[in-house]
C-alpha cells in the first residue's frame, strides 16, 4: 500500500471518528472519486459517502452541520455526502442516479470504524 493511500485511510478514519464523536453511528462509508481510482493529485479532495440511520432523525441542514464540524475538526480536504440507508436503498433501485453510479463502481472502497 502506498504512503498516499495510508495517509488517505488515516484521514478517513479520523473523519469518521469526528462524525461518531457527535453521536452519529456511521453504518457505512464509501470512498469514491480520484483517490478510489488511484488517480489523485495534490489538489484532489477526498470524496466520501457517509450512511447512517441517525441521519433520518435530522433535516438536511443538520446533516451538513455534522459533516462540516467533522471536516473542521480534522482540517483535511474531505467532501462528504450524507444519506440514510433507506435513501440509498431507494436510489439504488433507480437508473441513472449519482449514488447508484458511485456504489456500483468496482473502484469504490468501503470503510468502517
Amino acid at each position: 500500500m502506498s504512503q498516499d493511500r495510508i495517509a488517505v485511510e488515516k484521514i478517513i478514519k479520523d473523519f469518521l471518528r469526528a462524525v461518531t464523536s457527535q453521536g452519529i453511528k456511521v453504518d457505512r462509508a464509501f470512498l469514491y472519486g480520484s483517490h478510489a481510482r488511484g488517480e489523485a493529485n495534490e489538489n484532489s479532495d477526498i470524496d466520501l459517502i457517509v450512511i447512517s440511520s441517525d441521519f433520518s432523525k435530522m433535516p438536511a441542514w443538520r446533516r451538513w452541520e455534522v459533516l462540516g464540524k467533522a471536516v473542521a475538526r480534522i482540517m483535511e480536504p474531505v467532501e462528504p455526502l450524507a444519506y440514510t440507508p433507506e435513501e440509498v436503498e431507494g436510489l439504488m433501485k433507480r437508473e441513472g442516479n449519482f449514488i447508484r453510479h458511485i456504489l456500483t463502481q468496482p473502484e469504490t472502497i468501503e470503510y468502517q470504524l
